[in-house]
């Protein structure tokens, strides 16, 4: 007897593995996962918890209610309701506000989580949106192409295994139903954050992203008073070489500076240089030259208030802080068609090699 029940209920088991809830979640490979029901089909996610937790651990608390914010009550299902809010043909499809849209975020912001394994090269990518590193909150997205000019400013999550003709069908104000996570196997089931846990993952990464950010501006101080020890303090805490003088006055409110660049990254050396359009960077060899009307065109803080106070003729180098320069956004130069996106990272300090070529008056005063 002992003998038969053990195989009848070894049966029941394998019935049960068969046709029960096993046979449903059987369907993924062991790991975490989110089935995203919206009005156009089911989309189901990945999510790369073990390569970022603390993200992966906002989503998933985010979307079962068990992490305290300040947009919804306790407990209740953040994503389910909510819109597509942000679509860009060719870019991505993005979400994340509660409800009827009015609320940005949840209250809170943590921070970056970069795992170099993990990019935009490919559709179906999904990140955090954020106004700037280390703002993440609650709206993330899905890429519908190579967006790899975004890796080192976004984090990736997760990628989409199923529904990627659904995630193509989105349009703005589509409707995300409702988020539901699968947990498949031990480790994944045991992934389960609370506010408390996620809490402190967030003020992990804030230390190691303060940390971060003072051993970047000693590289930085190092390099510049190894190579420009002469460098004197400008406006905007830009430093600054005259390599060559020039003649004149410099142009007064209104009037019409002609110049052109080469820049670099302080850090990782990437080059850029001056274009045509107001002196906006791009990659390449040669610089083009354009127009800077003082007082209104803008390149960013440090570069504009030299550029009101040279000369014609004068050549400087220009070391420009992060702040001054493109700061928490950074720059992300005009896609051109066959070409990978042109970016300046945020919290780039940039080195200017900028030469004033001509100077008019203004117009009224011709």
């Amino acid at each position: 007897m002992t003998k038969l029940y053990r195989v009848l209920r070894l049966g029941l088991v394998l019935a049960v593995g068969i046709s029960g809830p096993l046979a449903c979640r059987s369907k993924y490979p062991r790991g975490l996962y989110a089935e995203v029901s919206t009005n156009k089909g089911l989309i189901v996610m990945r999510l790369e918890f073990e390569k970022t937790p603390m993200t992966s651990a906002n989503f998933v608390g985010l979307a079962e209610g068990s992490i305290d914010n300040a947009a919804l009550p306790p407990g209740a299902f953040y994503f389910n309701g909510s819109k597509w809010h942000r679509v860009v043909p060719g870019h991505v499809i993005q979400c994340g506000k509660p409800g009827d849209g009015k609320i940005e975020g949840p209250g809170y912001q943590f921070p970056n989580e970069i795992d170099p394994s993990l990019n935009h090269d490919k559709e179906g990518m999904v990140g955090m949106a954020n106004g700037g590193p280390h703002t993440n909150g609650s709206q993330w997205y899905i890429t519908l192409a190579d967006r790899s000019y975004l890796n080192g400013n976004y984090t990736v999550f997760g990628e989409v295994i199923q529904g990627m003709d659904v995630v193509k069908a989105i349009v703005q104000g589509d409707d995300v139903i409702g988020v539901k996570i699968v947990r498949i196997g031990r480790t994944a089931g045991q992934f389960r954050p609370t506010t408390a846990s996620f809490k402190k993952m967030v003020a992990d990464a804030e230390v190691r992203v303060a940390k971060e950010a003072v051993e970047r501006k000693a590289r930085e101080e190092e390099m510049v008073e190894t190579q420009w020890p002469k460098a004197v303090a400008g406006e905007e805490g830009v430093r600054f070489v005259v390599e060559k003088e020039g003649a004149g006055k410099p142009a007064v409110p209104g009037g019409i500076v002609k110049a052109l660049y080469f820049g670099k990254v302080l850090l990782s050396g990437s080059a850029f240089v001056s274009t045509a359009d107001a002196g906006k960077p791009y990659r390449g060899e040669a610089p083009e030259t354009f127009e800077f009307e003082v007082g209104k065109t803008k390149i960013n803080p440090g570069v504009d208030a030299a550029l009101a106070q040279m000369k014609k003729g004068e050549k400087r180098t220009l070391i420009v802080p992060a702040e001054p320069a493109y700061g928490r956004n950074g720059f992300y130069a005009k896609q051109r068609p066959n070409e990978k996106r042109f970016v300046i990272a945020p919290f780039s300090m940039l080195v200017y090699e900028i030469e004033v070529l001509d100077i008019k008056p203004p117009a009224a005063s011709k």
